[in-house]
């Protein structure tokens, strides 16, 4: 899968360059993370997808990773989600760092498979916030599901 991606969205998104970037990686991790506990927690298979992608396509360093996640976890369990998709929409500078920023998070909550409907609530807030079209967003997910 990750050579797959390397041809599409990745590159198609510039994630690799995107990454480099702290405040981009910052709001990428907060996206993903809140799509993934969405659902009540963020599941194994969804972390390890969101460390594939960012350790081994985008050279990202574990500890950084897991610094940011553990950053979006404690204001989760303090202030609920609110907080957490208005530091993604604070963070993306342009409607491409939105769209790229929401497609890692939708590739994360469909890691294990199961869009619920509450990951999809919560992307829909966060394409709202950062001012990603529904239309694109069902785009996005088409695309992933193919």
């Amino acid at each position: 899968m990750p050579s797959y991606e390397k041809r599409t969205w990745w590159t198609r998104h510039d994630m690799s360059r995107r990454l480099a970037d702290e405040t981009f990686l910052e709001a990428a991790v907060t996206c993903a993370f809140a799509v993934a506990a969405a659902d009540g927690s963020a599941s194994e298979v969804e972390y390890d997808a969101l460390l594939d992608r960012l350790e081994l396509l985008g050279g990202v360093e574990r500890d950084t990773i897991d610094g940011l996640v553990s950053n979006a976890s404690h204001r989760l369990e303090e202030d609920g989600f609110a907080p957490l998709i208005a530091r993604v929409a604070e963070l993306v500078g342009d409607p491409g760092q939105a769209e790229a920023a929401l497609m890692l998070g939708l590739v994360i909550g469909l890691a294990d498979d199961e869009y619920t409907s509450t990951e999809q609530e919560i992307v829909t807030q966060l394409a709202t916030a950062t001012g990603v079209a529904p239309a694109r967003v069902d785009e996005m997910v088409a695309e992933l599901r193919a």
